[in-house]
């Protein structure tokens, strides 16, 4: 009977196609390579290992990948799991785990989940740097934002800004409320250069 997952020369043959595509492939296009993979003909599906995620300046890295295709022009999910790392820009986050969706050849969309997911940009021109955190984060690649639900935290200088749904605009560096019935705060944080208040005499 043969076996539903392709031989490890087809694998390979598939894997030196993806990294001559990635050659030939224009910034903006979806490339995709890693380690070690398996391709499903039955289920239509790939497991790779140290994946490698490219598309513009987004850089998605993980330990383990799970593709629901493996003809990225079609519609279809990326499931990554461990050490998952995304950087956009000068942009990081950090989860245990993502989806993220991909058509046309392009990712659109992905979603983040951890305990918590970490995220942190740093504007190099004006010297400041943005931290932020939630239970889950949603990143849109065309709109550019990252919306941060479930006990979600920013901080922004000397400000942190708290909710369950915080939208931050790549763009603008700006944060929002994405939820008009969900209420934030803000808190204003003592500046880190600050001197501390002088002893009274003893």
């Amino acid at each position: 009977m043969a076996s539903s997952s392709l031989s490890l020369s087809a694998a390979l043959a598939f894997a030196a196609a993806l990294a001559i595509g990635a050659q030939e492939s224009t910034d903006e296009e979806l490339q995709f390579t890693s380690g070690p993979l398996v391709l499903d003909r039955q289920t239509n599906m790939m497991r790779a290992e140290t994946p490698r995620i490219t598309q513009g300046d987004l850089t998605v890295v993980a330990d383990n990948a799970l593709a629901t295709g493996f003809e990225f022009d079609e519609a279809g999910e990326f499931r990554l799991t461990g050490n998952v790392r995304i950087e956009v820009g000068s942009a990081v986050m950090e989860a245990d785990s993502a989806v993220f969706r991909f058509a046309g050849g392009r990712l659109s969309h992905g979603e983040l989940e951890g305990t918590p997911v970490a995220f942190n940009d740093f504007d190099r021109e004006e010297q400041k740097s943005i931290v932020g955190s939630a239970g889950k984060m949603s990143y849109d690649y065309e709109a550019r934002t990252l919306r941060m639900t479930g006990e979600a935290s920013v901080r922004l200088d000397n400000r942190e800004i708290l909710g369950c749904d915080l939208i931050y605009d790549f763009a603008a560096e700006r944060v929002t409320s994405g939820s008009a019935s969900c209420a934030y705060r803000v808190r204003i944080l003592p500046e880190p250069d600050e001197p501390a208040s002088a002893a009274p005499p003893q």
